[in-house]
């Protein structure tokens, strides 16, 4: 497929822009724009940081040193991210351009509703720049690279680890799967121990707290007390079962991530809304000739945060198995739990999506 260089641009910039408008939607003293956003709660309490992966201190870390006021911390936070926004949207044209997509499939992307919301919301935007470089260095079966690149975004979101499995699949000896497993490791750890060393008890702090953790916009729900320490369990036990069953399929490297994906959204005790930008790079990759199933989700998914806020939306507590808001989150889990299903027995649903990446796209 030809490469137009003014059309990459094109998709770059408007993409970018995009990433503007969510981050206007954030600004702090906008009054009616100021939604909520972590990385603005950030600001007012920076113990709240550590509570995240290392990655989210070298996001915000740079912003608190030169800042002043929120708006400030606010501008160099969103030109960190939007520096990744950027380079996520130029690593999604090589992938297109890898499997002999059309370029503007990338418009998917940074057009998507959850997109407009959460581009600035999180540091989200950075771990999808690094599992995209991750996966383009793997299918080029640059495997060092690739392990470098996912250790950095097992370093910003903790999920990515799944994916070493399913590397290990097409890689040609276990020489290779534990030299792979091993740079991914040490990278995450280069970036940790600085932090280990210098305050072990802050840095720990995400350890303890995601272990305390209730129930978020996850199914479990309906099944479950929020505080139910058994949602952590059955969470690990449905992640395991999930990923060996995907291992098991050997798909495509770039159809088995995407799946493992879905795999680790819908087993897990939370699935914050935020969390749904990690799907959109696929979505994209994947070309699908039918994203209506996409599309309904990721409205859905905008709708759990629209009414997450609105007392008289949500029922008055948001995080209760009888929010309207838990059962919107329930009906986007069941439009996903769809897509998986085609993506691992693509028999048992004959929808129309039907992704056109080869098996031989490296």
């Amino acid at each position: 497929m030809n490469q137009s260089p003014s059309q990459d641009r094109l998709i770059v910039n408007i993409s970018v822009t995009l990433f503007c408008i969510s981050l206007l939607l954030k600004f702090p003293g906008i009054v009616g724009l100021a939604f909520y956003s972590d990385l603005v709660s950030w600001y007012y309490d920076t113990v709240v940081i550590s509570m995240n992966a290392v990655m989210a201190r070298f996001v915000t870390y740079p912003a608190l040193a030169v800042a002043h006021d929120p708006q400030t911390y606010v501008l160099v936070t969103g030109v960190i991210l939007l520096v990744t926004v950027a380079l996520s949207v130029h690593m999604l044209l090589k992938l297109l351009q890898m499997f002999g997509l059309e370029r503007w499939r990338a418009f998917l992307f940074a057009l998507s509703p959850s997109f407009i919301f959460f581009a600035y919301y999180n540091i989200d935007v950075v771990g999808i720049l690094f599992i995209l470089g991750a996966l383009y260095f793997a299918l080029k079966r640059k495997w060092t690279f690739s392990a470098c690149i996912l250790g950095l975004a097992i370093a910003t979101k903790v999920f990515p680890f799944i994916y070493i499995p399913l590397v290990w699949v097409v890689q040609p000896s276990w020489k290779e799967r534990f030299k792979y497993a091993s740079v991914t490791f040490l990278v995450w750890l280069a970036l940790n121990v600085p932090f280990i060393i210098a305050n072990f008890s802050d840095w720990y702090l995400f350890v303890s707290v995601q272990g305390q953790w209730g129930i978020e916009d996850s199914w479990m729900i309906f099944v479950l007390p929020q505080m139910s320490p058994i949602a952590h369990y059955l969470s690990y036990l449905l992640l395991i079962l999930g990923i060996v069953h995907v291992v098991r399929q050997k798909m495509p490297l770039e159809r088995a991530w995407f799946a493992a994906t879905l795999v680790f959204m819908l087993s897990s005790y939370k699935f914050p809304p935020q969390y749904f930008l990690y799907l959109l790079p696929f979505v994209v990759i994947l070309g699908f000739n039918r994203p209506e199933p996409f599309l309904l989700a990721d409205v859905l998914n905008v709708l759990v945060i629209v009414t997450w806020f609105t007392p008289w939306l949500n029922g008055g507590n948001p995080l209760d198995a009888s929010s309207p808001t838990q059962w919107i989150g329930l009906a986007r889990e069941l439009i996903l739990f769809a897509v998986l299903v085609y993506l691992v027995k693509p028999r048992i649903l004959k929808w129309s999506l039907q992704p056109l990446s080869s098996e031989n796209a490296v």
